[in-house]
This record gives structure tokens, C-alpha cells and sequence, in this order.
């Protein structure tokens, strides 16, 4: 069981990776962090989020592309928005893109407790994932000690044939 997650495991990673060279990465980020991530109408979660893009020939001949606007909106109601972003590939298939909340907009101290809120969620999330991680090995090693338990014995034999009798020594 655990061989076959494990062979799962290594070709969706060859799948990926060797779709890499079409596809960009962008992570964007908030500061504060935690605003929501917003392309077309459509949410996609607490900055920092990365999403990714299909890089065409054309894009590659250019050695650019041009990503749709983005909106980032904070706990505060403070937003963020770029109209459109240009990527430049020569600097790679992985970049980031930082949103900076306007000074002016009142309730920044709300945007970071609630930043704090998120990152102690977070945390609290991976600690869950390591538990149930350990569980599962756990899991593992006890079934995998109780099928050793289970083999049966291999013995060693030695038969020797004296006439009609056969003597067998076993260790």
C-alpha cells in the first residue's frame, strides 16, 4: 500500500515538473498578508496564494506575458487592485507580486490582527497535519510489525536416508 501511494507520489511529481517549462507561477502576496485574492470576480483565497498560468509560444517569443487584473480586499474593507500585470520570463517561471494596502484607508490595525489570526490558524493547521502524519505512521509500523509476526518461520532442514529411515534435523 504505502509502495504503491509512493509510486502515485513520484509520477504526479515527473508530471508536473515536466509541464513546468508552460507554466508560470505567481505568488502574490499582501501587506498585511491575508487580504483575499480576486481575478475576474472570482476568489481564490488569503494572499500570499499562488496561482499559475499557461505560458503560450507566442509568450515565450515575446518573452512576456500579460496577466488579467488581480484584486487583494483586507478584513478592513482597505482593497488593492492592478489592472493588468506584465510578466517578464527572462526572470523565470516562478515570481511574486507584493500588494501594498493604501495608507489612507482607516482599519489597519483590524488587517493585521487579523494577519496574526490567519498565521496562528495556519500554524494550528500544521501541527493537525504533522499529528495525523505520525498517526498514520504509526499506523504503518504497527501493521507492518504484526505481519512479521505473522510469516511463518523459515527453517532450515537437513535429511539424511539410512536405508529405509530418514532422519531429519530441523534449526
Amino acid at each position: 500500500m504505502i509502495q504503491r501511494l509512493f509510486q502515485g507520489i513520484m509520477l504526479a511529481t515527473f508530471i508536473m515538473l515536466s509541464g513546468c517549462a508552460n507554466t508560470l507561477k505567481v505568488t502574490y502576496h499582501s501587506d498585511p498578508p491575508g487580504a483575499v485574492l480576486y481575478q475576474e470576480n472570482q476568489q481564490f483565497g488569503y494572499a500570499p496564494t499562488t496561482l499559475n498560468y499557461k505560458v503560450t509560444d507566442e509568450d515565450k517569443k515575446r518573452g512576456y506575458t500579460i496577466l488579467r487584473g488581480t484584486t487583494v480586499r483586507w478584513a478592513s474593507g482597505a482593497s488593492a487592485t492592478i489592472s493588468s500585470l506584465r510578466a517578464d520570463l527572462s526572470t523565470g517561471y516562478n515570481q511574486q507580486f507584493t500588494f501594498i494596502r493604501p495608507e489612507n484607508y482607516p482599519g489597519r490595525e483590524a488587517d493585521v490582527r487579523f494577519s496574526l489570526e490567519l498565521q496562528k490558524l495556519a500554524i494550528m493547521q500544521r501541527q493537525a497535519k504533522a499529528q495525523e502524519d505520525q498517526a498514520i505512521w504509526q499506523r504503518y509500523n504497527a501493521i507492518k510489525q504484526q505481519q512479521q509476526q505473522q510469516q511463518p518461520r523459515i527453517l532450515n532442514c537437513n535429511s539424511t536416508a539410512y536405508g529405509n529411515t530418514v532422519n531429519t534435523t530441523c534449526y
